[in-house]
């Protein structure tokens, strides 16, 4: 979930760069044949959907595979050459699964994790198939797919089985995706009353419009993730599969960098805690608009840690602005939207102030219990200089929390590459409901929507061997 921008309206979306249709299949050498064409609904928005979890995060799971650390990350091998890991071919800095069909399809298959029979699913994956062909999806315990996208010869495809292909259109260009690489990511569920019951909301490059609706009736029967590549070389990275949202229907942000159980891989709730606390140092920044990048912590009470929702959501970070200055902001868990701590911090008035390279700052939101409130501190120790904010809450206590960078793709005038950030955000811990104070383990620390450029230099946890290491 992110913040929205202090911009209204007017403005084009960067990332409105294609619009796809299902159409009629057109030849090619890389493509299954015969596929038949499914249904689809262009450019259609709607309100997240009202599904498990409701209550809890019992059944829940996320799978992710970023190969950071060399390895395949649970992927087995089942037809073809071995796939590797390679540091040449990146997605923003990420290391990449490279899988070649030279010698036959190359076909791989993860199911770490999962837990079968859930009625809702999400996943992601950027991918560069080059000339050849790459797919990707969820299959059943026999290695079928039931559904799944995929890039073919420049065409985005997506259905229900290999057979059944549908052309989406042309993969964008000139998008703020790295050349040759396409983001996919899609909504699988039970629709309930509607027919087929099963469907894939198809996304391509952005997570607020549906590319396509296709119907995929044999997704509930989903036992793994499913990749395969059918000519060529294709390269994969930044993958999720999880029970928890991907795509949230937020036109024109990109939350980019990310560690913890938010924003798609919530799967299970921190002990019930009243403070978080985070420090940050911002070795340097370089903007070209103010208001457009910022850096942030994030606590969900329970109805926000297990809803996709801007309800229960409190945020705490500062814009990165131009000519050295900060603005610090919150978000008070009704809306998504940025209350700066001064009305004359608001970027529509004047930028915030000046705070040197090398600025520490010191983050808390906390639920104050004895005060029915939660209140907001933001300590800039180098300047000497605190904001603070204090709102109503007699809700729950804190159940989930992550941590992200932001841009704001609406509403910058500037490509992504005009911004250069070098910031860490460390010393992450949370005080439980007993008073006891923890940091937070490896296995909460997931990463997320991997995408800044790699000329960006990023750290977002206290240990360094579980902190997010980009390759440049």
């Amino acid at each position: 979930m992110a913040r929205k921008s202090w911009v209204v309206g007017g403005l084009a979306l960067m990332l409105c760069l294609a619009t796809f249709a299902a159409v009629g299949f057109a030849a090619s050498p890389a493509a299954p044949a015969a596929p038949t064409v499914n249904a689809a609904s262009l450019g259609t928005h709607h309100a997240p959907l009202q599904r498990s979890p409701a209550v809890g995060t019992a059944g829940t799971f996320a799978f992710v595979s970023n190969f950071e650390d060399g390895s395949l990350d649970g992927w087995t091998s089942l037809a073809g050459a071995a796939p590797t890991v390679t540091t040449k071919t990146t997605y923003f800095g990420e290391p990449a699964l490279a899988s070649s069909a030279r010698g036959g399809s190359q076909i791989s298959a993860a199911s770490q994790g999962f837990v079968t029979g859930v009625g809702f699913v999400s996943f992601q994956v950027a991918l560069n198939s080059g000339k050849g062909a790459g797919l990707f999806g969820l299959a059943d315990s026999g290695h079928g797919f039931v559904a799944v996208v995929g890039v073919s010869n420049g065409e985005v495809w997506a259905g229900s089985s290999l057979s059944t292909l549908s052309d989406l259109g042309p993969a964008p260009t000139g998008t703020v995706y790295p050349t040759g690489w396409v983001y996919l990511s899609a909504n699988v569920y039970n629709a309930g009353s509607k027919t087929p019951d099963w469907v894939m909301d198809v996304y391509v490059d952005r997570s607020d419009m549906i590319a396509a609706t296709v119907a995929v009736p044999s997704a509930g029967s989903y036992a793994e993730a499913l990749l395969e590549t059918t000519s060529g070389t294709a390269y994969y990275s930044d993958i999720v599969v999880t029970t928890y949202e991907i795509p949230i229907y937020i036109p024109g942000y990109n939350n980019m960098e990310g560690y913890g159980q938010g924003s798609g891989l919530l799967v299970q709730l921190l002990p019930a805690y009243t403070k978080l606390t985070a420090e940050m140092t911002l070795n340097s920044w370089d903007v070209p608009q103010d208001g457009i990048l910022s850096f942030q912590i994030n606590a969900m009470n329970y109805y926000g840690t297990t809803r996709s929702t801007c309800q229960g959501f409190f945020q705490l970070g500062i814009d990165l602005d131009t000519s050295g200055a900060i603005a610090p902001w919150y978000v008070p868990g009704k809306n998504c939207f940025a209350h700066y701590f001064l009305p004359s911090m608001n970027p529509a008035v004047q930028p915030g102030v000046a705070s040197p390279f090398g600025t520490h700052l010191v983050l808390t939101i906390e639920d104050n219990l004895a005060t029915t409130s939660v209140d907001f501190t933001i300590v800039d120790t180098t300047i000497g200089q605190t904001w603070s904010a204090s709102i109503p809450y007699s809700g729950t206590m804190f159940y989930g929390m992550y941590t992200q960078i932001e841009w704001q793709p609406c509403c910058s005038s500037f490509p992504i590459a005009d911004y250069a950030f070098s910031g860490t955000l460390y010393n992450e811990a949370i005080t439980t409901s007993t008073g006891a104070v923890q940091g937070l383990s490896s296995s909460y620390m997931l990463p997320f929507t991997l995408d800044a450029p790699p000329q960006w230099s990023l750290t977002w946890y206290q240990d360094s061997t579980l902190g997010y290491d980009q390759l440049a």
